[in-house]
């Protein structure tokens, strides 16, 4: 049996003294793009598979007809940009924030007033109202914005959890865990944004 370039094949075994050769010989096809007609040989078995050979990114465009249709000779193939693809991953990208860790999602965002604390602040025993002991990266919340448990990052800052409350501590205010004296005089009171990580 005589294979083209573009021709290709797969091989199943039946059992021990058979095998099966599908061969799936190359068909003309023509995609269009943006006006531009290109006809290509294929021996892929969808639309979908014929658009990846020829290097199109299957996130991003629409095909007429559909990815899973099954190619056969002379079908015409229409690509466009797909508007909803490309705004879904806009908004994927755009619903990540650089951390120390690399890229990270987000399901929501807020800007709050912020203030910095002592793990010996308080009742000064250092344990947060979660249980956890009070460090850096322990922040304190009010439960009704953000619950216990919340895997935050604060710019500035740093990833953290919402572990602690606080009598003071209301609506859209966070209060950070600070390791020194000095560095949370240095912090104060300020805005910071605070994103919730997935």
């Amino acid at each position: 049996m005589k294979l083209s370039a573009k021709d290709e094949y797969v091989m199943h075994k039946i059992d021990e003294a058979r095998t099966e050769i599908n061969v799936y010989r190359a068909v003309p096809v023509t995609i269009t793009y943006e006006g531009q007609k290109k006809e290509v040989l294929t021996s892929k078995q969808t639309v979908g598979d014929a658009l990846i050979e020829s290097g199109y990114n299957l996130e991003l465009v629409d095909a007429a007809p559909g990815l899973d249709t099954k190619i056969r000779a002379n079908l015409d193939i229409a690509v466009s940009d797909s508007a909803a693809k490309l705004e879904a991953l806009r908004r994927e990208r755009e619903e990540q924030v650089q951390t120390s860790r690399g890229m990270q999602r987000y399901s929501a965002v807020y800007n709050m007033e912020a203030t910095a604390y002592l793990p010996t602040d308080g009742g000064g025993n250092g344990i947060t109202a979660s249980g956890m002991v009070a460090r850096r990266g322990v922040v304190a919340v009010d439960t009704d914005v953000i619950p216990l448990g919340t895997r935050l990052y604060i710019p500035g800052y740093g990833e953290a959890i919402a572990a602690d409350t606080g009598g003071a501590i209301y609506g859209e205010r966070i209060d950070l865990c600070m390791e020194s004296y000095g560095e949370a005089m240095q912090f104060g009171r300020r805005d910071v944004t605070v994103y919730v990580l997935d």
